[in-house]
């Protein structure tokens, strides 16, 4: 397996410095986060707001030479990018596409729709399968893969979940970021059967950990918790089991690192690296 960062996770440096952060670490691979950059004097705030390692969806074709072009010299592939658009945002989608294809990045994330308990569970997945239709279309004529990723708060919260979504497409055209960490809060099963169950659906791997803790005690006893980030090292999924599982189930792409603890990036970016490297032998 190869091993790439999310840009996410490194939220102070900006694209072209976190190019040269990753080949210097030695990574594979760079996972660009595709969403609205901040604005310029915006003070850095955390990963989702205020991150500066982003490229912004609607000016990255413009840009597409310029990024190849980074990742040409720090001799890093680009095996995904990873935007933050939904199934109907049908035009920026296609704009990202076709920067994908200029960059020759096969595959493109696309988000699916949020469960919440408000509307029906099969309503939102009639939904997304025909949205979806329009995306796989879009990929079919850029020549790239759109992907969605198991994640919580979603309808595709488990392998499972995900296999009854993606199925409604061929698998050369569709596919699924599989997310161990994020299956921590809501989606947890055997790791091995749920890479089986997806097969060459199975397209990518995010790469983080999570754990559960005690957050307070109702009047009549019952535990509240919550999940929150952890190291690879300390949250509920054992990854070096989880590559064996992956490995067993016959994957053997891409694995990207994406890691929400808040220690100093350069030193947890080399760690996470170390600790990959030794867990896959």
């Amino acid at each position: 397996m190869k091993i790439s960062v999310f840009t996410v996770c490194m939220p102070e440096y900006t694209p072209a410095e976190g190019a040269k952060l990753l080949a210097e670490l030695g990574y594979d691979g760079v996972e660009w986060r595709v969403a609205t950059p901040p604005a310029a004097g915006e003070p850095l705030a955390d990963f989702w707001k205020g991150n500066r390692c982003t490229l912004a969806p609607d000016t990255l074709l413009e840009r597409a030479d310029e990024v190849a072009a980074w990742c040409r010299e720090a001799a890093l592939a680009m095996p995904c990018l990873a935007s933050y658009l939904g199934y109907a945002d049908v035009a920026l989608v296609a704009r990202v596409m076709q920067a994908a294809a200029r960059m020759q990045v096969p595959l493109v994330r696309v988000g699916v729709a949020r469960y919440d308990g408000k509307e029906n569970y099969h309503r939102l997945l009639d939904e997304a399968v025909k949205g979806w239709g329009r995306i796989v279309a879009l990929g079919r004529q850029y020549g790239v893969r759109p992907v969605a990723e198991i994640h919580m708060g979603t309808i595709l919260p488990s392998a499972a979940a995900a296999r009854r979504f993606i199925e409604h497409f061929r698998p050369e055209e569709a596919g699924i970021i599989h997310d161990a960490g994020n299956m921590v809060y809501e989606g947890f099963e055997n790791l091995q059967m749920g890479a089986e169950m997806l097969g060459s659906y199975l397209a990518h791997v995010h790469v983080k950990n999570s754990a559960w803790a005690i957050q307070s005690g109702d009047p009549d006893g019952n535990l509240r918790w919550n999940c929150d980030a952890a190291t690879l090292r300390r949250g509920q999924v054992n990854w070096r089991e989880a590559l064996q599982a992956l490995r067993a189930a016959g994957y053997d792409g891409w694995i990207s690192l994406e890691d929400f603890t808040t220690s100093e990036t350069r030193g947890k970016l080399r760690d996470g690296l170390a600790y990959l490297r030794q867990a896959l032998g």
